[in-house]
């Protein structure tokens, strides 16, 4: 196995931790959690980078990539919706939207084809771990806690227009793609 797919297999691992340490009654559980989700949120770009350089794109790869990132941040946005941090309707616009691309995306890799992701799409991602990291630490900054919640929710919603929008472009697109 790559390199690269064990960083990502790793990221995936690190999911079910980020959550059993954010949903406990541990004392300092946000820091954890946001060291934990932080970590694998790097481990993004890192996986990218080492299966370009030393050639280790692989299908498996092509595949467990998006899912894993898809996960990370599905798993963050329940937790802190059950931490009542974040609203339903946000989470689900977020969820739903990596749903149907994950199933596009899926259907392009049995098809053999090509579906990368687009500018937007990882300028969205980002959005995401930026929005969602500042709500899983705002707790533990010591000033002006309630601004630094609604930074985090506008970024968030930002996140979601950005999903929704980009979710709208790669079906525009690639519904092109399966009529041909």
């Amino acid at each position: 196995m790559s390199l690269a797919n064990l960083i990502t297999i790793t990221r995936i691992l690190l999911v079910p931790i980020f959550l059993v340490i954010l949903l406990t009654e541990m004392e300092n559980k946000e820091i954890f959690a946001f060291v934990i989700f932080l970590i694998a949120a790097i481990s993004d770009g890192i996986d990218g980078y080492v299966a370009r350089k030393y050639n280790q794109v692989t299908g498996l790869g092509k595949f467990l990539d998006p899912l894993a990132d898809k996960l990370l941040v599905s798993a963050a946005l329940l937790a802190l919706v059950y931490l009542q941090v974040v609203e339903t309707w946000i989470a689900s616009v977020i969820i739903l939207r990596e749903i149907l691309i994950s199933a596009f995306r899926f259907y392009f890799l049995v098809k053999d084809a090509s579906f990368s992701a687009s500018w937007l799409a990882k300028k969205k991602t980002l959005m995401q771990i930026i929005s969602i990291s500042i709500l899983i630490i705002y707790t533990k900054i010591p000033w002006y806690q309630e601004i630094i919640r609604q930074v985090g929710t506008v970024l968030l919603y930002i996140a979601a227009f950005l999903s929704v929008y980009s979710g709208v472009e790669y079906v525009i697109k690639y519904s092109q793609r399966i009529k041909e």
